[in-house]
């Protein structure tokens, strides 16, 4: 069984692109264009529609896809078995989570890791929420962390939580008018309507969360610009231009300039319990087990509410 074959097609599946997926696998694109034609070849089947931009796969493409995704993630179990078995301590632990995310907690958790388990390579996967759980349920990734915002999305998860954080309104110093403060503190939800937003586009975890809370608050919201970034937002409600609902760690992460003022969203505090989610079907061993401990020891007296 060739597994490099399994992952240079599944690689070309996800980018849907020949030069994207050859700059993923640092080989070349003509190196990969050879190497889909002789798996056709020797298959004797059409996996990818080159008609269409971007790349589309067939149906026996999606057959092949499916069943390379099983053998992978079969293979990495069993390598992992045997790794606690004989307790040789080596392969290759994937964590996805945000680029937000990852600049705060990875550098906290990941020393600790690599100091007791320095045979073990760590990657770390960054995209929006949406795309790492595609990543997770494909094998892509092993583990990622995420907000309790995505956890019910799919009953083939299990989850770990980690720790729990406040959910705050962030504005410039003295932009919110009177009439929306509860206290100096505290915000009143049902009077935002007229207040412009700053929000995550439509795939990050925030902005699930956020347009179910405008849902529940009854506002229609329309965001005065979207950004891949809740630091981005953030520094943008600092200019004064408008407003902002960001994770508290955001605010722990950036110095966005000028005065700014967080607000709790109501009498009671909304907060989300971020988790370490993977497979239900996976394989977790002592080192996976001792990140999850890791991860919740680093955070577990943390102050993630202001």
């Amino acid at each position: 069984m060739d597994f490099r074959q399994l992952q240079y097609m599944l690689t070309l599946a996800e980018y849907k692109n020949m030069t994207r997926a050859s700059e993923a696998l640092y080989i070349s694109q003509s190196a990969l264009s050879h190497y889909l034609k002789n798996v056709e070849q020797e298959l004797g089947v059409t996996l990818f529609d080159r008609s269409t931009n971007p790349l589309s796969l067939t149906y026996a493409g999606k057959c092949y896809m499916e069943g390379a995704r099983r053998i992978l993630m079969e293979n990495d179990r069993m390598l992992r078995e045997l790794r606690d078995i004989t307790h040789h301590m080596t392969g290759k632990l994937v964590i996805g989570t945000s680029r937000d995310r990852a600049s705060y907690m990875m550098p906290r958790i990941l020393p600790v890791f690599t100091a007791r388990y320095p045979g073990i390579e760590t990657e770390v996967f960054t995209a929006s929420g949406q795309k790492l759980m595609e990543a997770l349920r494909t094998g892509r990734v092993d583990m990622v962390l995420l907000p309790d915002t995505w956890k019910s999305l799919d009953s083939d998860l299990n989850s770990e939580p980690i720790y729990t954080e406040e959910l705050v309104l962030a504005a410039k110093q003295g932009y919110l008018p009177e009439k929306t403060r509860l206290t100096d503190r505290t915000v009143s939800p049902r009077v935002l309507a007229d207040i412009p937003f700053f929000l995550l586009f439509q795939e990050h975890a925030m902005r699930t969360w956020c347009d179910a809370w405008f849902r529940k608050h009854r506002l229609k919201i329309e965001p005065r610009m979207e950004f891949s970034s809740n630091i981005s937002c953030y520094r943008m409600a600092a200019s004064g231009m408008g407003v902002t609902i960001i994770p508290y760690l955001t605010t722990r992460m950036t110095n966005p300039g000028g005065g700014t003022e967080l607000f709790s969203l109501g009498k009671d505090p909304e907060t989300w319990d971020v988790h370490i989610l993977y497979r239900k079907n996976a394989y977790l061993g002592q080192p996976e087990l001792d990140l999850i401990d890791i991860s919740k020891n680093v955070f577990s007296n943390e102050m993630l509410s202001d």
